[in-house]
């Protein structure tokens, strides 16, 4: 119940950053547990963990602001979550991840 709770909640009572935040905490939980083999692109997870962590030494900081990643790696979160559960469905033997991407 709590864990359907925190894949629906849209954190409507947070201001835009706090809401960004939020949601960078998810899609990190998500990144962490989801399977390696089934996205099957490398490149992909760093860019994405790239737009999730706050990068606190000087040589891994990036020039572009964080808010502007943050909410770009947010909707790429959602956008591969989504692309998952349709592979899915059309082929359930491709897809064998045991953690369910949050999907709104």
């Amino acid at each position: 119940m709590i864990e359907e709770r925190r894949r629906r909640d849209r954190f409507l009572d947070l201001h835009n950053d706090d809401l960004l935040w939020a949601n960078m905490i998810r899609s990190h939980q998500d990144l962490l547990m989801l399977d390696r083999n089934v996205v099957n692109d490398e490149v992909l997870f760093d860019l994405l963990k790239m737009g999730i962590l706050d990068w606190e030494s000087p040589s891994e900081r990036l020039n572009q602001t964080t808010q502007a990643m943050r909410h770009a790696t947010a909707l790429s979160m959602r956008m591969l979550a989504k692309h998952l559960n349709l592979e899915a469905k059309v082929c359930p033997a491709f897809v064998q991840s045991s953690h369910e991407l949050t999907v709104y």
